[in-house]
């Protein structure tokens, strides 16, 4: 749950996952396959001296250099960019306000998204059908979002641990006066398999 699309993520993950495949299959093919290391050491001198030949005929102005550089490194500053901007992105998702009212003359009333995290936590906490939980805050769409994430013990239904977790947000709502977005995953044990609900206001 973050500002980044999933499809884009898996998309460039599996683009860069099949360049890199690519490339070890050609090194380790040229290295232990004797026909494709005949081919490559007859090509790469024509290769070479056709790149060479390409460099020499685009020179840029009286630098005695290749304009063809730097539009590489245009494309390589850009690749960086775009890399920086995505790993930037990461994990931005999360906020820290849960609650935030309009400013009034007597003020603005805020609530930290750890306190609903906190008390949710301890609500959960002990719980036998649990092996464990874990309650954190995104931002989507401009509306902060609880996310609960559960482990239900060996044989536990997950209609049970549904269940169990709304009556704790229920409670959660009473106590700050507002029903939050809220976001259930339930995966673990021997019956249960990977579930999520999601309660959106």
């Amino acid at each position: 749950m973050n500002s980044t699309n999933r499809g884009l993520n898996r998309a460039f993950i599996l683009l860069v996952g099949l360049v890199l495949l690519a490339i070890g299959a050609g090194a380790v093919a040229i290295a232990s396959v004797p026909t494709v290391t005949a081919g490559y050491n007859s090509t790469a001198p024509d290769v070479s001296a056709n790149i060479s030949a390409l460099l020499v005929s685009t020179p840029l102005a009286q630098t005695g250099s290749s304009w063809l550089w730097l539009v590489l490194i245009v494309v390589f500053v850009v690749a960086i960019v775009l890399l920086l901007m995505f790993i930037l992105r990461q994990g931005n998702g999360h906020t820290r306000t849960l609650i935030s009212e309009p400013a009034t003359e007597n003020g603005q009333t805020q609530v930290h998204a750890a306190v609903a995290e906190q008390l949710l936590q301890e609500a959960l906490a002990g719980r036998p059908e649990l092996v464990s939980s874990h309650v954190s805050t995104y931002r989507v769409r401009g509306e902060a979002v609880l996310k609960v994430s559960v482990t239900c013990r060996r044989g536990v239904s997950p209609a049970d641990v549904q269940r169990l977790v709304d009556e704790r947000l229920a409670s959660l709502d009473a106590l700050l006066g507002v029903e939050l977005p809220a976001l259930l995953q339930i995966s673990g044990g021997f019956r249960t398999k990977v579930n999520s609900a999601t309660r959106l206001g």
